[in-house]
């Protein structure tokens, strides 16, 4: 297989130094591949890399698109990623190289490679067996310590442990053009509205809303009339997760017919990248 690999940073790419992990380190993830699976031909074009916590949506936007426009004659694509904000640019990236119609893999290790290089060479292994069988999505270790393929448009953020889920309730995503989006030189500013008792909702200064429902929603005494004059003013309002099984609750009705829209089928991570590129 000719593979492209976008290393984009994160605690794979990283080292430790007295007990502080350290990024930057140059890759191990590049070496390992070359040292260890030499009927595949790998290439590493330069990408800016970025820590989880310096991800931005233009830095995925960016990745994305050049992602995109050096995929052509490749077989299959090999990412590699910082593991807090993982399952943003993944549920991402779920929709904008769909259309690519060759296999993508992200992985990335919750601890540096020096501290525990099993980890890291065992996902980067495992992404590859995934590609070789034509396989799409993200590659980490599963509560029993093995590698686990998680569909990348289900996919959650990690608990405290590191461990990944997938949004139990999903659907399966249309595939669709988003040319518009990558080409797109401002990005909405997405104001998100936590499903947390007493959350302070500053009223101007973004472009959409994302409201995190958690069944009931959010739909506090300040909430429904500012989404009312959100609406109106033409600021989208989202709302996400949406579970399919329960009853709307009068909170959530209230901020349906506000004018918020919701999601279904989605986790809040996959509802971000619905509201970004929306």
């Amino acid at each position: 297989m000719r593979i492209l690999g976008a290393m984009l940073g994160g605690t794979i790419s990283s080292y430790n130094s007295s007990g502080t992990v350290m990024l930057g380190k140059p890759s191990f993830a590049r070496s390992y591949l070359l040292e260890n699976h030499p009927s595949h031909e790998f290439v590493f074009p330069e990408f800016k890399t970025y820590s989880s916590e310096d991800a931005t949506p233009y830095l995925y936007r960016d990745a994305l698109k050049k992602i995109i426009d050096g995929a052509k004659d490749f077989d299959g694509i090999l990412i590699t990623h910082g593991t807090d904000t993982c399952a943003f640019f993944a549920q991402l990236a779920s929709r904008v190289l769909s259309s690519l119609d060759i296999p993508f893999v992200i992985t990335g290790s919750m601890k540096s490679p020096d501290a525990d290089p099993d980890e890291a060479s065992d996902n980067l292994g495992f992404a590859v067996k995934c590609l070789e069988e034509g396989k799409s999505g993200v590659v980490f270790r599963n509560r029993e310590g093995k590698e686990q393929l998680y569909k990348a448009h289900l996919i959650m953020s990690p608990d405290i442990n590191g461990i990944y889920n997938e949004y139990t309730e999903g659907v399966e995503l249309e595939k669709k053009d988003y040319t518009e989006f990558l080409e797109q030189e401002v990005l909405p500013k997405i104001l998100v509205i936590p499903a947390v008792p007493g959350a302070v909702i500053p009223e101007n200064g973004f472009d959409r809303v994302l409201i995190c429902c958690n069944h009931s929603g959010t739909a506090s005494a300040d909430l429904v009339p500012l989404v009312e004059r959100w609406t109106a003013e033409g600021i989208r309002c989202f709302m996400a997760p949406i579970p399919s099984g329960a009853g709307v609750y009068e909170s959530r009705k209230r901020l349906r017919d506000a004018g918020a829209v919701e999601l279904p089928g989605m986790p809040v991570e996959g509802a971000w990248s619905e509201v970004l590129i929306r």
